[in-house]
């Protein structure tokens, strides 16, 4: 949803000479997949960045080095996120070379040969020892005692910021702690600034490293330290940046899982609003207004459909503050930001939003473009594909189309050897609108999604990224069912043996929705097997459902239970179309009946059409057993299926729900004369 930005690209570099200072491959990074013509093409970026930034070279191939290691050490390394902190990091060396300079002028002969000392090994890139004359520095400061205690605060936040570059983001934090502390209680200003940055640290440690409890402790300073320091009536340009900040602390702990922190993250940044006008800071008020709608709309995608329109709301009100020549970068991302709010509505039914979301992405691409931006425009590029695929999902082959183009365009960018997680998310991503084609009849692409399932588990194993690999088991599961549900029997079994591998990994104790959803997709293979005379498999289809809804029950998600249902009945039409188990055939008439007392036309026009189609296909096997009105009735279901099923928009479907109702309406004819 937000993500950074970075200007530098491999392809910019791909012709640059070789860095006469290139880091060695480290052996960390080695061993998280990392080859060296990667790591030989990040250290091209850092020369192009080093020569862009005016920093040292070694300086930044140093830092890049020990961001790898520290990723690699802790099971987060993603080459993508490390190339886009590279130019950060060169502009944080800067500053740090500012603040040494400052210092050395400021310190007495002793402190200020020890900091130019450390600027000279930063120069190097010996950071280690860098850190150790910092201490030094400190030391001697602190000895001075020329306005020591604010000095030494200085030198230990400047120790802080070289943890920061080697990724020591808690060392950091108690740096700048330590630094606080240092301060006289009179000089309140240093010490909000300070536990701020001490904040920061904790905070971006537990995003970039999936850790809630350094969230947690960022949230515990901003509100117990840091509001205090600052407050409303005597200083509100720094708490209502403070409240800001911790709306964004909570909103990133909301994002793990935890619903109250979001509504305290809605709470803080419209604290921040207050305070924070349209009229006094235009730009201002709308990056707080995407702030606000960021927090609004994680709250929208754990369920909270008021929470979402409101963060649509927040982001459209942002953006009538501000225009594309006057904020660019703000516009866009503002616009992207709608298009995900969107795009979340759209997915919960909302037809309109769709269409939304789809013009706030083409919004968003006239600001975020391949050549100034391309790392945010296949990012935008992919959001589009999604909402696009949305959209043709209900039927629209332009939008379906649309989808599977945006998802190539964004892949142009985002290549295996550059982001090799990220290509393989999106290969899922492009997989997912081949096989919407597929189930349509268009077996090229129904083939070209399961070479590109495929591709994917390339990269993502269950070794080193068990739950990617898990959902592009499934993921390619069910694509190689549609493909036996045409006529492949092998890719049947197959699409079974998938299935069933990523129920190893999504078990129902662990991710007990994924589990009932795969438990779904299971049922549907096994009731295809049972079609084609497998008696045993449409038991264990009907077994498959009925543990599925076990979780998925009709009070907490009617629309799975439902799907539930409406599948289920057709497991039970497998096992009873051979005539010899009447009762399944009137369990089959009651699931699909009672699928359809959630799916109705206009909630769900693509669900309650197979709700309807699977009802007339246990109405018409009833039928043909002997129930007269069962086949009147069915050739009522029938038809209803095919308002929605139409030629145009599900080829395949209306063809076969035609076939069916022909055969019916000629049986009851038969049976009638």
């Amino acid at each position: 949803m937000r993500t950074g930005l970075l200007t530098l690209t491999l392809a910019a570099v791909l012709t640059a000479p070789v860095a006469a200072v290139a880091q060695a491959l480290p052996d960390e990074v080695r061993a998280a997949g990392v080859t060296l013509a990667q790591w030989q093409s990040v250290q091209q970026l850092v020369q192009h960045a080093a020569a862009e930034k005016h920093v040292s070279e070694r300086a930044l191939g140093s830092v890049c080095a020990k961001m790898g290691i520290a990723f690699a050490k802790s099971g987060h390394l993603d080459l993508p996120q490390l190339i886009a902190l590279i130019e950060s990091r060169a502009d944080e060396i800067n500053a740090l070379y500012d603040r040494l300079k400052l210092l050395a002028q400021d310190n007495d002969p002793a402190t200020a040969a020890l900091l130019q000392s450390a600027q000279v090994a930063i120069d190097a890139g010996d950071l280690d020892k860098a850190d150790q004359l910092l201490g030094q520095a400190r030391q001697s400061a602190h000895a001075a005692r020329e306005n020591a205690e604010r000095r030494e605060a200085e030198v230990v936040a400047a120790e802080a910021e070289v943890k920061s570059l080697r990724f020591d983001y808690l060392g950091a934090a108690a740096d700048y702690a330590e630094a606080a502390s240092l301060v006289p209680s009179s000089a309140s200003v240093y010490r909000l600034g300070y536990t701020l940055d001490e904040a920061e640290a904790l905070r971006t440690r537990g995003e970039l490293f999936g850790e809630v409890q350094p969230m947690r402790d960022a949230v515990r300073l901003y509100r117990e330290v840091a509001l205090p320091l600052a407050p409303r009536e005597t200083d509100p340009v720094n708490w209502a940046a403070t409240e800001n900040d911790l709306g964004n602390a909570l909103e990133t702990l909301g994002r793990h899982g935890d619903d109250q922190a979001l509504r305290d993250a809605v709470v803080a940044i419209r604290g921040a609003l207050e305070l924070r006008t349209r009229e006094a800071d235009p730009v201002l008020w709308a990056r707080t207004q995407n702030n606000l709608g960021g927090a609004l709309e994680t709250l929208g995608e754990h369920g909270d459909t008021a929470a979402l329109a409101e963060a649509v709301g927040a982001y459209r009100q942002a953006l009538a503050a501000i225009t594309r020549d006057g904020a660019s970068w703000v516009w866009a991302a503002t616009e992207n930001n709608l298009g995900n709010a969107l795009l979340t509505q759209g997915q919960l039914g909302d037809a309109t939003a769709l269409q939304g979301a789809v013009a706030a992405y083409r919004q968003a691409l006239e600001g975020r473009t391949r050549d100034h931006d391309p790392d945010a425009w296949a990012e935008t590029q992919n959001n589009l594909g999604a909402a696009l695929l949305a959209l043709g999902a209900s039927g629209d082959e332009a939008a379906l189309q649309g989808s599977i183009a945006a998802y190539r365009l964004a892949l142009q960018v985002i290549t295996r050897d550059r982001s090799p997680a990220h290509w393989a998310a999106l290969q899922d991503n492009l997989a997912n609108a081949l096989v919407t084609l597929g189930q349509r009849g268009d077996a090229q692409a129904l083939r070209d999604a399961i070479a590109a399932y495929r591709q994917s588990l390339e990269v993502f194993t269950r070794d080193n990224a068990a739950t990617d690999w898990a959902r592009t088991q499934y993921n390619l599961g069910n694509a190689l069912v549609v493909a036996g549900q045409q006529g492949d029997a092998q890719a049947l079994k197959d699409g079974i043996v998938a299935i069933r591998l990523a129920l190893e990994v999504r078990t129902r104790d662990r991710a007990p929705a994924e589990w009932a959803l795969t438990q779904i997709n299971l049922g549907g293979a096994l009731a295809t097997l049972c079609a084609a005379g497998d008696q045993t498999a449409g038991r264990d289809a009907i077994a498959a459902y009925r543990g599925a809804l076990e979780v998925f029950t009709r009070e907490k998600a009617p629309d799975q239970w439902a799907t539930a249902e409406s599948d289920l009945a057709s497991a039970y039409v497998a096992l009873g179309r051979r005539g010899d188990d009447p009762q399944a055939l009137k369990d089959a008439t009651a699931a699909a009946q009672a699928a359809l007392e959630v799916f109705t036309r206009d909630h769900a026009p693509a669900s309650w059409a197979r709700a309807e189609y699977n009802l007339a296909t246990a109405l018409a096997l009833r039928g043909a057993f002997g129930d007269v009105q069962a086949l009147r009735d069915a050739v009522a279901a029938y038809q209803q299926a095919l308002q929605v099923w139409t030629p145009a928009s599900y080829p395949a479907q209306a063809a076969m729900a035609a076939d069916h109702l022909a055969r019916v309406q000629a049986f009851l004819a038969k049976r009638e004369g």
